[in-house]
């Protein structure tokens, strides 16, 4: 019985399960039948606000894209005191200084993404304001949040230097630290919190009564294909503000894990394509999909809905549907995205929601190697997307025959806001007639 159970479990891997299979002239799929779809319709529409208070990693930037148009990351972060009790008065300040760490990667199937988009030789200008409104930990903020800016307190104008070590002076000595970006802040703003009382510094509420936060806000004048947007880390204390006085003394105020974090976003400039349809109808052979909330596209497939009202009781072997992607849109700064996100369309309010096979992306089974089959993944060989939905249709098909109400309304095809956080974007070939959007079913009927 043990020897049975682990050939048992090693039978579940794919590459055991497939022994055998092309002996038959079926594939194994015994009486099976495969129907190649091509009542395929594809529009641009315009993309959804995205939950931005609890992400990863956070991101900063702008850039003018030639395909999509200018698009902006601003980032609110709460620097919060990790000490009380102490009384800044009567000191004169030399420098305020806000230190942005940058989060390099992201680890997705056991490889690096960086973090960047864009072009990391642009020149960026970043506005630094005071936050004019109380953050609340219950309140969820989303893409769309708008801050109430309060007072300008600094700004930037350079490269990034994503990738470049800094030296920096403390107490007289260099010492050389991981790429970031340290914005000078005006010293009105420093010799300012120096001044406040002692009641501020004694407690995490009497600050934040003061310091509500601080929004970063990119500026948008850019060539086309200049700019760029790349990784914060804001859930490290060398993400800070610190403050440089009387000759010699440091107070820093960091940035870390019980800190509210919040990215929002914002496109100016839209391309005329992607206006064009997304006030338009129909189909289109060309669309657009593009991450930080920008947009998406509805697949319609009418065939899917024809074989689910044939009422036939069937096994679903195999459902999938394929994207192709216009190489002549990607390069070193617009680099394809690493995966791409399919939904089905709520009933209640036609937002996207996650089918059952969508499983495989949120829990995969690690221990089962090449068993995820909802798939998504940008296949740089053949320049396409493939997804799976067997569970999909398998339960819509069920539900049909059970109750009689077909509950598929099409899909929508969307750039993921996290893991990796970039703004990345793909211009996709979708001509249903030229192959560069497929959809196939396998099945095997029932008696």
């Amino acid at each position: 019985m043990p020897l049975f159970f682990l050939a048992a479990f090693a039978g579940c891997n794919k590459e055991g399960s497939d022994i055998g299979v092309n002996l038959r002239p079926d594939g194994g799929l015994i009486n099976s039948i495969t129907e190649e779809f091509t009542q395929i319709t594809t529009r641009t529409i315009a993309g959804d606000s995205l939950r931005t208070d609890s992400l990863n990693s956070n991101i900063l930037g702008a850039i003018n894209d030639p395909e999509f148009g200018t698009s902006r990351a601003s980032l609110v972060i709460q620097p919060l005191l990790d000490e009380y009790g102490f009384d800044l008065n009567g000191n004169t300040i030399d420098s305020a200084v806000l230190t942005l760490k940058f989060d390099r990667a992201q680890i997705l199937g056991g490889f690096e993404k960086i973090l960047t988009y864009g072009d990391l030789t642009s020149e960026i200008e970043i506005d630094v304001y005071k936050l004019d409104e109380k953050l609340e930990a219950t309140t969820r903020y989303y893409s769309n949040f708008r801050p109430a800016l309060g007072n300008k307190i600094g700004s930037f104008k350079g490269k990034l230097n994503f990738f470049d070590s800094t030296w920096i002076q403390i107490s007289g000595d260099s010492s050389k630290v991981s790429p970031q970006l340290t914005i000078k802040l005006d010293k009105s703003f420093g010799q300012e919190m120096l001044d406040e009382p002692a009641s501020t510094y004694s407690s995490g509420e009497n600050f934040l009564e003061y310091l509500k936060g601080i929004v970063l806000v990119p500026k948008t004048t850019l060539a086309s294909g200049k700019g760029a947007i790349v990784g914060i880390n804001t859930r490290t204390s060398n993400t800070r503000l610190t403050l440089h006085y009387s000759d010699s003394l440091t107070t820093q105020i960091p940035v870390g894990p019980a800190s509210e974090r919040i990215n929002y976003y914002e496109s100016f400039n839209v391309n005329g394509n992607i206006s064009a349809q997304q006030n338009g109808s129909g189909h289109y052979n060309t669309a657009y999909v593009q991450a930080m909330g920008g947009p998406k596209v509805k697949v319609n497939v009418s065939e899917i809905s024809d074989l689910i009202l044939k009422g036939e009781k069937m096994v679903i072997n195999e459902a999938k549907i394929t994207f192709s992607i216009d190489n002549s849109k990607i390069s070193s700064n617009y680099a394809a995205p690493y995966r791409l996100l399919l939904f089905a369309e709520s009933a209640e309010d036609a937002r996207p929601v996650a089918f059952l096979d969508y499983i495989d992306a949120v829990d995969p089974t690690l221990q089962w190697r090449d068993f995820v089959n909802y798939g998504g993944f940008y296949d740089d060989d053949v320049q396409q997307y493939t997804f799976h939905f067997n569970r999909f249709l398998q339960q819509l098909i069920d539900e049909y025959n059970e109750t009689g109400i077909n509950n598929f309304r099409g899909f929508y095809l969307s750039v993921p806001s996290d893991n990796p956080i970039t703004p990345a974007r793909a211009v996709l070939k979708t001509n249903p007639s030229l192959g560069e959007v497929k959809v196939s079913v396998t099945y095997t009927k029932l008696n």
